[in-house]
């Protein structure tokens, strides 16, 4: 298993900007009740958040979720709204605003695998973020009167690997992405003060991870490249995404694989070969 030890790599050489220090900060959290989601809570109100919105279609987890993080840092740091994020996006944000007067980070992390379903797939892993994203930058834009803020949108590195694997998962993480590089360009935020960037997580232990992953006839080759691939825990994405919350600049693409803070490159190719030699 991998550790953190070298999660500060990237770019931790400079220190946090004040508006980028968590302290005081409202965030919303979609898919937070599990795994990576909930991993992002979980570090974001140990490192002062002022609260955490967890926003979840599955309703035991979310409540459980609810519970456990509120027996950790209080009863009014936590609040879990149940909500599909393809479908209740309107009726989640008028809950938000009735409870916190502003929203200073949107975490769109809510997203499946399933590659038997290739509709649902983009609905939830691009469109749904790209429509919440939208909101929440206009509600923070500095120049309609909002105080700016954060949108950090969770990819994967499945994005940029050139593999045989996920079709409908990497198209839809590929799409979130392209959005994230064009609206957190530097151009945007210079009129809106929003950042917004992406962090693409490589293989990790969740839920997600252990279901079957790929369609049947891949199962044997997948089960041989997965064995050779650098594993982490959610609990480093989620360190990974404090990190990044103080250092991580506008319109770029980060991974956390292993363990590992980096830029995300345009592509890593994985070839024919290389998988019929493992």
């Amino acid at each position: 298993m991998y550790v953190l030890g070298v999660i500060l790599c990237l770019a931790v050489t400079s220190q946090a900007e004040p508006e980028n220090d968590l302290n005081g900060k409202v965030a919303v959290v979609t898919g937070g009740a599990k795994g990576i989601g909930y991993a992002i809570a979980d570090n974001y109100l140990k490192n002062g958040a002022k609260a955490v919105v967890v926003v979840d279609k599955k309703l035991p987890e979310g409540l459980n979720a609810e519970e456990n993080l509120k027996f950790l840092y209080g009863e009014d740091k936590v609040f879990f709204i149940h909500g599909d994020v393809t479908t209740d996006l309107d009726k989640v944000w008028h809950i938000i605003f009735k409870k916190f007067d502003y929203v200073d980070i949107l975490v769109n992390n809510a997203g499946i695998l399933d590659e038997s379903d290739p509709v649902g797939t983009i609905y939830t892993n691009t469109l749904a973020p790209m429509l919440w994203s939208e909101k929440f930058f206009e509600f923070m834009r500095k120049d309609k009167g909002g105080k700016g803020g954060t949108i950090m949108n969770v990819a994967s590195v499945v994005s940029y690997f050139r593999n045989p694997f996920f079709w409908y998962y990497k198209t839809s993480k590929f799409a979130l992405l392209g959005h994230t590089l064009g609206l957190g360009h530097e151009f945007n935020y210079q009129k809106s003060g929003v950042r917004v960037y992406a962090i693409s997580p490589g293989f990790t232990y969740t839920d997600m991870t252990d279901q079957q992953m790929v369609i049947d006839e891949q199962l044997d080759v997948f089960t041989k490249f997965r064995e050779v691939l650098p594993w982490q825990t959610a609990d480093v994405v989620g360190q990974a995404s404090v990190t990044l919350y103080k250092t991580g600049k506008t319109g770029v693409g980060y991974t956390i694989e292993g363990g590992e803070l980096s830029v995300s490159p345009y592509s890593l190719m994985i070839t024919a070969d290389e998988l019929h030699n493992l």
